[in-house]
């Protein structure tokens, strides 16, 4: 049986995300390998390395750019670094995975993925979500009609983070939009396979200039639509609802990274109940244990780079474009204006 090597990954940051990423793929070393971690501290690199038994620790990008055993680089710094981070390391030829929001405008997301196809290099945002087996039923469900059409989309995410710096701090690309909202963008656009006709936010900035809760409402063809609400400031009932003509799809709890399914037809009566455990993993994570399914979106990454692909499906250049326009149209509505940048309607 033809067997493949393990995709050599190399950590770009030592952050919460990245600890969680790199949780992820331990136990998968016939897959995945990590070759080396960078970050600006050499403390937080070599003390990242050894959790992770990573055989080689940089203190700067670009050691880890010039490393001839890394295949792909995983970028999990803070939002205001990515397209920066993402360009530089195009420049020296690496497949990237790219954590989400890609970048903090439309106009910067442009700029990266030509960067990607100037490269020639396999590129993607990580959607995480996309890659989970509760998004492929969901997926399947509605393209096989069972759903008849969808006619509505209900989608909160609330929670209590009053005080995590890269939430609520201009300076590091926060906000409940940037920080959470994409979550939801994406999963709206992933369920009618398009962009809406219209858009439009409403909600309370805070002290800093990034907002603390937003609601989203977006008009589609066929008199469908969606709303968005979302907050830093207080707990949600984190659900995502999909109603069509035939029934509807209920995402009960943490539909980020879902594990549990409920289909209902018409008047409400449940169908089938779908649930799919988590990757199974003995690390430790510091947001968790749902992160363990970061490890379907690498999964996802290494097929594609053996396929010789530029670009994954599930989450194409064109659809980050798509999610980065709604995402700007919602920060104008909004009145965030990112440092350096004068926002124009």
């Amino acid at each position: 049986m033809a067997t493949t090597k393990p995709l050599r990954w190399g950590i770009c940051t030592a952050g919460e995300i990245s600890h969680d990423f790199a949780a992820s793929l331990q136990g998968h070393e016939d897959t995945h390998l990590i070759g080396a971690v960078a970050s600006r501290s050499m403390e937080r690199s070599r003390k990242f390395a050894a959790e992770f038994n990573i055989p080689r620790a940089y203190g700067n990008y670009e050691e880890l750019a010039r490393d001839p055993d890394i295949d792909v680089v995983y970028i999990g710094s803070v939002n205001t670094e990515h397209r920066r981070l993402c360009k530089f390391f195009l420049s020296h030829k690496k497949h990237i995975l790219c954590e989400k929001p890609l970048t903090l405008s439309l106009r910067e997301t442009k700029d990266v993925l030509q960067a990607a196809k100037e490269s020639d290099v396999f590129f993607m945002e990580a959607v995480w979500t996309r890659f989970f087996p509760v998004s492929f039923k969901i997926r399947e469900l509605i393209s096989t009609g069972q759903l008849g059409d969808v006619k509505y989309i209900m989608s909160n995410f609330g929670l209590c983070l009053p005080s995590r710096e890269r939430t609520i701090k201009k300076a590091l690309g926060g906000g409940a939009l940037y920080d959470m909202g994409i979550y939801t963008f994406q999963f709206i656009t992933m369920v009618f396979g398009r962009g809406p006709t219209s858009s439009h936010s409403h909600g309370f900035l805070n002290e800093d200039g990034v907002d603390e809760t937003f609601t989203t409402v977006m008009m589609f063809p066929n008199n469908a639509m969606a709303t968005i609400s979302c907050s830093y400031k207080v707990e949600y009932p984190n659900n995502f609802v999909i109603v069509g003509t035939k029934g509807r799809l209920i995402i009960p709890d943490n539909f980020w990274a879902p594990t549990t399914l409920e289909w209902m037809d018409s008047e409400g009566k449940l169908i089938e109940k779908f649930e799919f455990p988590l990757p199974p993993s003995s690390a430790k994570y510091s947001l968790g244990p749902l992160w363990s399914g970061m490890l379907y979106e690498a999964d996802a990454v290494k097929k594609a780079i053996e396929e010789g692909k530029k670009e994954q499906a599930l989450i194409s250049w064109k659809e980050s474009e798509l999610i980065a326009s709604l995402m700007d149209k919602a920060r104008r509505d909004l009145g965030i204006v990112w440092e350096g940048e004068e926002l124009q309607g």
